[in-house]
């Protein structure tokens, strides 16, 4: 992949010198190629190479394009735990992801998006791999796109959201235990369903319900629907906070259910797998989000319902974890490029679960300072966890966090 973009980047140099373009970015024309006898009286297309901050190196040539994008988060963190807590203690600095991603296009009704992760909490620690997504889109009606292949599973909102795009440093506690992430499989969608100006969208998916980057196992699948609405037309509905500080108010409403069918996986796409064999988990979502002149509010709750509480086996239990979780998150930006945000969650599990799966709750505030919006950002956040039933008993936690991305 590498030495193919290498070769893309190289070629479109060799006739002329780079022209500045308008927008700051860098674009070099080329000549499509040497034409041969049977193509000379053919008009060739011109090559294009641009590139601008926060839309990386983008190689047009006709009908085709191709983008290439990458970004780091470093990140520092600590947790400080207090008298009569159980966590444990952690200073840490590592780069908590470094992503490239790739995007090819042809016409407006083809594109191919294949995103690599290189960072160490990026993969599972059972089935290590870079790839994260890798699928095949045809846009050719406005009411009825098709993707195929491994992508983000369309069911919480702030799991759809980017990492990369966050308000805070990381996500709310509860999306880590009740959503639903990458999977391969289908999945029937539209951003603008019968043309209201992205008022209404939908997705429709069945996935094979074992996560990314996994050979399946069983015979079940994982079935998936979501349906959101915007108000007021279509926004920045997959970017945190209100950097754009914009007049008019908008607003985003999200349902989604899911069932995931014989599933072997602890938490339906993530965590260990079961030995024991396999259950079904049944999923619901509702979400909002609403930005206006700066303030921004943000909330969702999530719950998983399981067919039964465990797997028995010849020597072992293994235990479903099914609960119920919500987190409240607000934030503003008083002046350009600068943010203050807070964020409440809870995430409680259902009686006869996992007895593992404890009462967690996260509270804290948020400050972040966006020179070039989420492509250059540097934020920071402070967070007092209690642990289990009560709130005086707990740990703090201090994160800060660089992200650049290209």
């Amino acid at each position: 992949m590498f030495v193919t973009l290498a070769t893309v980047l190289a070629l479109a140099q060799l006739p002329d010198g780079g022209v500045e373009a308008s927008d700051g970015g860098v674009t070099e024309p080329v000549d499509a190629g040497v034409a041969t006898v049977a193509d000379a009286g053919a008009p060739r297309a011109p090559v294009t190479l641009t590139a601008k901050w926060g839309e990386g190196v983008v190689v047009k040539a006709g009908d085709f394009s191709l983008q290439v994008r990458g970004r780091v988060q470093a990140r520092a963190e600590a947790i400080v735990p207090t008298e009569g807590s159980t966590v444990n203690r952690l200073n840490q600095l590592l780069i908590r992801r470094a992503r490239l991603s790739l995007i090819a296009k042809y016409t407006d009704a083809w594109t191919m998006t294949v995103q690599l992760a290189f960072a160490t909490l990026d993969m599972e620690p059972d089935a290590p791999n870079v790839l994260r997504d890798a699928n095949l889109t045809w846009s050719g009606l406005r009411d009825l796109n098709v993707r195929v292949g491994q992508m983000k599973v369309p069911f919480g909102r702030q799991r759809v959201i980017s990492s990369g795009n966050q308000q805070m440093v990381d996500r709310s506690i509860i999306i880590g235990e009740l959503s639903l992430d990458r999977d391969v499989g289908i999945l029937l969608r539209s951003d603008d369903l019968f043309g209201l100006g992205g008022r209404l969208s939908y997705a429709l998916g069945v996935m094979g319900g074992d996560g990314r980057n996994r050979l399946g196992t069983n015979v079940g699948l994982l079935y998936v629907a979501r349906a959101q609405v915007n108000p007021f037309g279509k926004f920045d509905d997959l970017v945190a906070g209100d950097l754009e500080r914009l007049e008019h108010p908008r607003l985003s409403i999200g349902l989604a259910a899911a069932r995931n069918v014989a599933t072997v996986r602890q938490r339906s796409t993530i965590g260990t797998t079961f030995r024991n064999g396999a259950l079904t988990y049944d999923h619901l979502a509702a979400d909002l989000l609403f930005k206006w002149r700066g303030f921004s509010l943000e909330a969702e709750a999530l719950l998983r319902f399981a067919e039964r509480p465990n797997l028995i086996g010849s020597s072992t239990t293994e235990w479903a974890r099914a609960g119920w979780g919500y987190y409240a998150q607000a934030g503003y930006s008083p002046v350009q490029a600068f943010e203050v945000s807070a964020r409440w969650s809870q995430l409680r599990p259902f009686v006869g679960t996992d007895p593992s799966f404890r009462h967690q709750r996260e509270l804290g505030v948020g400050v972040g300072w966006y020179p070039k919006k989420h492509d250059l950002k540097l934020q920071g956040d402070f967070f007092w966890l209690p642990v289990g039933e009560r709130f005086d008993v707990g740990s703090f936690q201090v994160r800060a966090q660089l992200q650049l991305a290209f």
